[in-house]
């Protein structure tokens, strides 16, 4: 150790006592520049950094290694994708300019109406997630895939309203799917959809608890639906995604609620604009018709 009689600088920063700080990288910029003037002058406080440095690394290097699992990597990754960025905000001289800038920077949301309470659903009340009314293309998205006047009354309950614009919810993601090959893929391609020039984004509430963000590119067409909060299923359900056109309802997989609590499908097949992506709950393995309403339905443009 140093000898504690010498190196003082008579001032409120103690080299002396800071070797292990600064072996560590710990100190600020002010406080490591005035130790590199001090150890100039000093071996003694140059001897001891130097062997607390080392004794550091050694100890890290004791450390076994981990290897990061690769849904670690996924979800690293998917976060990246998901999570919505300010613009950048400009650079001003003055502090309350600067303050005006960012708060003008930052979007106008008005806090969205709560939901019906009058009519029933068949999994839960769905409410919406942004400020904006249902309009003619989510009506024609309803009626769409409810062609049976039976099913009417419950399918404006069940669908849930949609938005455009906005950021993708949630935070970490799990895909739920079943191989690490196959996660992959998928990853890749939700990374290719949200890059993808005409990248468009719909969010919604989910009946029965959740948000759901819908993602498709018409260029590539592809489409992946993600979901924050979505809830888990019995035994022997799974939910399933489908792509609805003129023609009906095609299945584009299926997919479950995942435990870190947003999960993500990259649905299966080709989508054509105006194509609807909806979601509903089915028995295990998919159907080949929707056997339920849908927790949320979503027109593409």
């Amino acid at each position: 150790m140093t000898d504690r009689t010498d190196d003082t600088n008579g001032e409120g920063f103690d080299p002396r006592v800071s070797t292990g700080a600064y072996a560590l990288d710990a100190l600020t910029a002010a406080e490591t520049a005035e130790f590199d003037q001090a150890i100039r002058s000093s071996a003694s406080l140059r001897e001891e950094s130097d062997e607390l440095r080392e004794t550091a690394s050694l100890i890290g290097l004791s450390v076994t290694p981990v290897e990061p699992s690769p849904e670690l990597k996924r979800e690293l990754m998917a976060k990246l994708l998901l999570t919505p960025q300010l613009p950048a905000l400009p650079v001003q001289s003055s502090r309350s300019e600067t303050a005006t800038d960012a708060r003008a920077a930052l979007p106008d949301i008005t806090p969205a109406a709560p939901a019906d309470e009058g009519l029933p659903t068949a999994l839960g009340q769905s409410a919406p997630v942004e400020a904006r009314s249902a309009g003619g293309a989510e009506n024609r998205a309803r009626l769409r895939w409810f062609a049976r006047p039976t099913t009417l009354v419950a399918a404006v309950a069940a669908a849930a309203a949609l938005f455009v614009g906005g950021g993708f919810v949630g935070s970490a993601i799990v895909n739920s799917t079943s191989t690490t090959d196959v996660a992959d893929s998928s990853a890749s391609e939700l990374a290719r959809i949200t890059a993808a020039d005409d990248v468009q984004r719909a969010s919604v509430a989910v009946a029965g608890g959740g948000n759901a963000t819908v993602v498709w590119s018409n260029e590539l067409g592809r489409s992946a639906v993600l979901a924050e909060g979505l809830p888990e299923l019995p035994e022997g359900k799974v939910y399933e995604a489908w792509y609805i056109d003129a023609k009906g309802p095609v299945a584009a997989g299926t997919f479950t609620a995942a435990e870190s609590g947003t999960s993500w499908h990259v649905l299966e097949g080709a989508m054509s604009a105006g194509d609807v992506v909806g979601v509903t709950v089915e028995p295990a393995g998919g159907s080949q018709q929707p056997t339920t309403e849908p927790i949320f339905a979503v027109e593409s443009a």
